[in-house]
């Protein structure tokens, strides 16, 4: 069934910025970004990463808060923390070895394989909830050893193509929903399209609840139009500037007097939260600032995560206004 697939692939295939590339680097950095974000979603920020990284010595020399101020916006900031880590650890070239790749801070066996089977044509499984699917429906089971059965398709066929396709199958064709049945290429080997019960593969999981916070949210400028930044210390958005919370202002030693009128509302969704904000603008005490907070006049300047978007958008069409 592989030729089939791969010959699928190279006529079909998505023209991606990292696609046609044999660097490492570049591959890694596109696969880190691929975790947890859709393939289109992600392209304008590897870009404008590639840009402001353009190797690896280049991403290991970076302050780390340069380096989330060019991730903000894509989430999951501990991905950007890790591939920091990973370069500064490379010594100036993204190791050979699927095993050296393995070791790097915050790449799994996924990432791993990734790496080594489309930058270096070394045989290794590149699993992922793609991958797992296809095998699923291919056979009717959500049982079974998927890594060896990628192993055998990359015995005799190049592993960088066997990764590909298999990935592109499930990102294009083998989608979640409404799969695309009449247009796989390897529709004839499918069990669970033979039986009639593609539906059933990979079998649902039931999802977990979400905690749910509601958040007061301080616009707070000063006399020149700066705006009152906090960086946070905890674990979700560890580092990142937001515009702070009424309760952690209060915690922090300040007096605050807030407007009774919000500037408006949003809801951001995180993997096990849910935030529910409103902002309000706001005057706090004049004091000398703790050293987690600091008056900024350019929002573009700070790593700002995608939970601030609402109000980022409305001082930035004040400003512009």
């Amino acid at each position: 069934m592989i030729k089939p697939l791969i010959d699928w692939f190279l006529k079909n295939k998505r023209e991606l910025p990292f696609r046609n590339s044999d660097d490492p680097y570049r591959i890694l950095v596109s696969e880190i970004m691929a975790q947890q974000t859709r393939m289109e979603a992600l392209i304008p920020y590897y870009e404008r990463f590639i840009a402001r990284f353009p190797t690896v010595e280049a991403l290991a020399e970076a302050d780390e808060a340069d380096v989330l101020t060019v991730w903000a916006g894509l989430g999951y900031y501990s991905r950007a923390r890790s591939l920091h880590k990973a370069a500064r650890t490379c010594n100036g070239k993204i190791p050979e070895t699927y095993e050296a790749i393995r070791a790097l801070p915050g790449v799994g066996d996924y990432t791993a394989g990734a790496v080594a089977s489309i930058a270096f044509g070394l045989p290794y499984p590149a699993v992922d909830g793609n991958v797992r699917r296809v095998y699923a429906r291919l056979f009717a089971s959500d049982s079974g050893d998927v890594a060896a059965w990628v192993r055998q398709l990359m015995d005799g066929s190049p592993p960088r193509l066997v990764t590909e396709s298999l990935m592109e199958l499930g990102a294009l064709i083998c989608i979640p929903s409404s799969p695309k049945c009449g247009q796989c290429p390897i529709q004839g080997g499918c069990r669970a399209f033979a039986d009639g019960c593609v539906s059933e593969f990979p079998a649902k999981k039931e999802k977990s609840q979400k905690r749910e916070e509601h958040r007061t949210v301080c616009i707070v400028r000063d006399d020149r139009g700066n705006i009152l930044l906090r960086r946070r210390t905890e674990r979700l958005l560890h580092k990142l500037w937001e515009f702070p919370a009424e309760e952690r202002l209060i915690a922090d030693g300040f007096t605050v007097d807030r407007s009774p009128i919000p500037l408006g509302t949003a809801k951001h969704v995180f993997t096990h939260i849910i935030w529910h904000m409103a902002a309000y603008a706001a005057v706090v005490s004049d004091r000398e600032l703790p050293e987690n907070y600091q008056w900024v006049r350019d929002l573009r300047a700070v790593a700002l995560p995608s939970a601030m978007k609402s109000w980022i958008d409305l001082i930035t069409k004040e400003q512009l206004g």
